[in-house]
């Protein structure tokens, strides 16, 4: 029997550049499908209590946190790197109890926290373990300064301990340096999050608790020099990996009352206060949408003959026209940066791959199902009418209704489809005509507009805090967000119909396609 071939599974590559290119992302095809739901990697590992570097772990290292901000880069490290050494003496191991300490780091309980100088820890060590501790990093001309903020606060542990050891008072501006302090660490892949994470694991290496194997010295080397040693977008991220055995877990209690006491003490920071609704001009070329149209009507007319209803013919100049009226609205009424832009951008890529799909198949008997399918629609929503008590609904034209049902047979003879008229979905039809990227590109988060989904509602009427002591929560808009125009999308996606049709339907010269313009800014 031969060998069996090993196959392994090829991620996608980024096809663009972004600003997210270089993070370290699962792809869509690294997660794991069961049933409807898709997870990554990471979340699908055993025992794993996921915890959050801001929420649950920063504010125990706030001491290491303002020393960063008031500090430069090299000056900080170089404290850092004093108070790993003179405290690796708090939790060094002999040599004979280093085995039981290392089934300590990975045991049920979680990883051993006490090799970590956190506030927790300071406040659990003696008077004058203290003393000596914080003569580091104010030996330094800034030190004070760094450390002074940490007065404004009762809820860290052992918060009169800092008042004797400092001797100074708290001022207004500390709430500042704070909040400037707290900002470099928001991102627990920053640059200073980074050099934080890389004290704490540096001191449980040097101090004993952490091992790895003689392969690994070269590593070992690069966090002993670190920065100054190794190619940091690898010694960077496996610092970070690291860190995480080295976090409390659960994460200590005073925690919470601390992010409490930062918002009752500080005020929010609100970036929309005093916006109003902004409508901007469109670019969509008048002309050409108007123009367009004329071409679309006359096409029509060179193509239509005396016979029966042509579910070909008017299904495909239909939806083009329908398009065209979704486009027309859009721009001429400048929605095209509100969150009706989103729905109306959702509406026309349906259409789009619809017409694309029956262009493909190209079939009598998927026109006419195209067709037979939205009468029968027509007649459930006309039935539903006539089942309801009181008014209708004001959008409801009733008559529109019942003409449409009983168009091209009478409605007693016509079934009612509450599946789909193609008997599937639109992604299926997307792969079928070719046309699953320009689905990839739209379909998935303008649909979530149209539903109301969460993404949809924070992305629109919601900001966050600007205060960097709040924890980045949440704040109602007073003016729902302008967002990002359609208008260049929907004429993308309009003039691909145009052409389908141009296709099926040639004439003498192409139909006119959309263009935009460039509008002036009022300043």
């Amino acid at each position: 029997m031969g060998k069996r071939r090993k196959t392994t599974r090829k991620s996608k590559g980024r096809k663009r550049k972004s600003t997210y290119s270089n993070f370290n992302i699962s792809a869509i095809d690294q997660h794991h499908r069961q049933g409807s739901k898709l997870s990554p990697p990471l979340a699908r590992l055993p025992n794993l209590t996921p915890t959050r570097w801001l929420d649950d772990h920063m504010p125990e290292m706030l001491w290491a946190v303002l020393l960063t901000e008031v500090l430069e880069r090299r000056e900080y490290l170089i404290v850092l790197r004093k108070v790993a050494v003179h405290c690796r003496n708090w939790f060094l191991r002999k040599d004979d109890e280093r085995p039981a300490a290392a089934k300590q780091v990975h045991d049920a309980t979680g990883p051993n926290i006490d090799v970590v100088v956190d506030h927790t820890k300071l406040a659990e060590v003696s008077e004058e373990q203290f003393g000596n501790f914080v003569s580091i990093p104010l030996s330094h001309p800034l030190g004070y300064a760094a450390l002074r903020p940490l007065l404004l606060l009762k809820s860290i542990p052992g918060s009169e301990r800092w008042k004797k050891h400092l001797n100074c008072d708290s001022t207004s501006d500390d709430w500042n340096t704070m909040a400037k302090a707290i900002i470099g660490v928001l991102d627990h892949q920053s640059e200073k999050s980074t050099d934080i994470r890389w004290f704490k694991l540096i001191l449980g290496i040097i101090s004993g608790h952490m091992f790895f194997p003689h392969s690994m010295a070269e590593q070992l080397e690069e966090l002993r020099v670190f920065p100054d040693k190794g190619d940091m977008r690898r010694v960077r991220p496996f610092i970070r990996s690291c860190e995480i055995n080295l976090r409390r877990n659960p994460p200590s209690q005073w925690v919470r009352t601390f992010w409490e006491e930062l918002l009752s003490k500080t005020a929010c920071i609100d970036p929309t206060q005093g916006d109003v609704y902004k409508f901007i001009e469109t670019r969509i070329e008048r002309k050409t949408l108007y123009t367009s149209r004329d071409n679309i009507v006359e096409r029509f007319s060179e193509n239509m003959g005396a016979g029966p209803a042509n579910p070909r013919l008017e299904s495909a100049f239909g939806l083009v026209l329908y398009a065209l009226a979704i486009v027309e609205e859009v721009g001429m009424h400048r929605v095209h940066t509100r969150i009706i832009g989103r729905l109306a951008l959702r509406a026309l890529v349906e259409a789009n791959i619809t017409l694309k799909y029956l262009k493909k198949v190209d079939s009598a008997e998927m026109w006419m199902s195209y067709r037979v399918y939205g009468a029968g629609q027509a007649k459930l929503a006309f039935l539903k009418a006539q089942e309801l008590e009181g008014k209708l609904p004001a959008f409801i034209d009733e008559d529109a209704l019942y003409a449409i049902a009983n168009e091209d047979v009478w409605q007693e003879f016509l079934d009612i489809d509450v599946g789909h008229w193609a008997n599937s979905n639109l992604r299926q039809l997307s792969i079928e005509c070719d046309a699953k990227e320009l689905y990839d590109k739209y379909y998935d988060w303008a649909s979530t507009f149209a539903h109301s989904h969460w993404g949809a509602v924070r992305d629109t009427n919601f900001v966050t805090c600007h205060n960097a002591l709040h924890r980045l929560h949440r704040l109602p808009r007073h003016a729902h967000r302008s967002l990002n125009s359609v208008e260049a999308d929907v004429v993308t996606l309009i003039n691909e119909m145009l052409e389908a049709l141009d296709e099926l339907y040639p004439g003498n010269s192409e139909l006119s396609k959309l263009q935009l313009v460039e509008v002036a800014v009022a300043r």
